[in-house]
């Protein structure tokens, strides 16, 4: 192919122009790992949603993730009850996403109130674990069905504006 401009005449008021357009580059896009943090209100409010929200949850990893992401899920209820069920778990297996979802099924059950000051703080300390071997950035998810009956709005905010910084996405769902 010509690497010119060419112009004919077809009439009076009509030209044909050929004019050869630059090759796309090459540059190959590289899609970065996350690590995928899941917050689940395990309070007991959630006592009718929980399954629901276990099964979706498990339906959604395997489409969620990619090949080199991770996932850690804190299940948490009340005042002193939040903790870690998964830490930067790479799901690359079968097997390894048969033992998510085991560990989802058996675990994330109803247990008390509503706190989430303390989930959010929890997330902080996972980001810094977690950050000391894997350089992904974070992307998290915070899922309950109501408002926080433990903590003050001010505290609730003090958590979420610490952890901030450490999250490359978060969404909300209350």
């Amino acid at each position: 192919m010509s690497t010119k401009t060419t112009s004919s005449k077809v009439s009076n008021s009509l030209f044909l122009v050929r004019q050869p357009i630059k090759a796309a580059s090459s540059k190959e896009v590289v899609v970065e790992a996350v690590n995928h943090v899941a917050i689940i209100d395990c309070s007991g409010s959630m006592y009718a949603e929980l399954p629901r929200i276990r099964e979706q949850l498990k339906k959604r990893i395997p489409k969620l993730l990619k090949e080199q992401d991770t996932l850690s899920v804190i299940w948490f209820s009340g005042r002193g009850q939040c903790g870690v069920l998964l830490e930067a778990e790479p799901i690359a297996t079968l097997t390894d996403l048969q033992a998510v979802n085991g560990a989802i099924d058996r675990w994330l059950k109803t247990v008390g109130l509503t706190g989430f000051k303390e989930p959010i703080e929890l997330v902080s300390k996972l980001v810094a674990t977690v950050a000391k071997k894997n350089s992904n950035p974070f992307a998290m998810f915070f899922m309950s069905d109501g408002c926080d009956n433990q903590w003050s709005r001010q505290e609730i905010l003090k958590a979420v504006e610490l952890v901030s910084g450490k999250l490359a996405s978060a969404s909300f769902v209350e």
